[in-house]
């Protein structure tokens, strides 16, 4: 059921098209539902340069029905650089997603104990502000769950970077305004502290979720901790989004 149930996401991204209801198919537990995620990645043939960490709020929890954060892969060819304002991607119900985005300076391995926000910090080189954009790719939209979620990697889409702060320290991550714009027009607010009351956490969890896997996060890649909202606000095509980061700069995007 597990290569199955990978051949219906992959042959769906191949050809365009949602999703089927997984129905039969629905992995058994998280562990299989990465397994997923493992080939469904793998038939991207794309060059991984780190992970999104999603489900870090306790809005987006609810939203999902998740308990836990979930993690996926982020790519080169999925990534842009702010301003890009001509971005064509095939999207069903996009939701944006104003993100913390921290840089890694060396392997974090096994180091025989758990990686928490006092052992982190010296992993970490810098800070961007990003939008990440997810999309449920599935023929029902929103109303997955979790394994379903995690077998689609996570339903990352894109990554929009905005300028890197390598004094990351000097920036307030837990309260400093984040300002989601839709046509210049305020849509809705947040703060790194709605991620799991800190993003250094976010990236603590994730750490130690891929050593229990067999895997780490690589020198040079970037996390992207969680949306900083406090609602989903959904992406419509043709629309400039912008986001205010106070303190970080501004991180603006169109597609179509």
């Amino acid at each position: 059921m597990l290569d199955e149930t990978a051949k219906i996401i992959i042959n769906s991204r191949d050809d365009n098209t949602l999703i089927p209801d997984l129905v039969n198919n629905i992995p058994k537990d998280v562990e299989e539902a990465y397994l997923i995620q493992d080939q469904v990645v793998k038939s991207f043939n794309y060059n991984q340069i780190g992970w999104k960490v999603g489900c870090t709020t306790e809005m987006a929890q609810k939203f999902s029905g998740m308990t836990e954060p979930f993690s996926g892969i982020m790519f080169q060819e999925t990534t842009f650089l702010s301003p890009n304002l001509d971005i064509k991607s095939y999207m069903n119900k996009p939701i944006i997603e104003p993100e913390l985005c921290f840089e890694i300076t060396e392997d974090i391995v096994d180091i025989g104990e758990l990686y928490n926000k006092d052992n982190i910090v010296k992993y970490i080189e810098a800070i961007f502000p990003v939008i990440e954009i997810v999309d449920a790719r599935y023929k029902k939209g929103w109303d997955i769950k979790a394994l379903e979620t995690i077998s689609d990697n996570g339903v990352h889409s894109l990554l929009i970077k905005g300028e890197k702060l390598r004094d990351w320290k000097s920036y307030d991550r837990f309260s400093s305004p984040i300002n989601l714009y839709i046509d210049n027009k305020l849509v809705c607010s947040g703060r790194g502290s709605n991620v799991l009351n800190d993003p250094l956490n976010s990236i603590c969890w994730l750490a130690n979720k891929l050593i229990s896997r067999g895997k780490f996060i690589k020198s040079g890649d970037i996390i992207t901790t969680g949306n900083t909202l406090d609602k989903p606000i959904f992406a419509e095509p043709n629309t400039l989004i912008s986001v205010n980061f106070d303190g970080l700069g501004q991180v603006k995007m169109q597609y179509s």
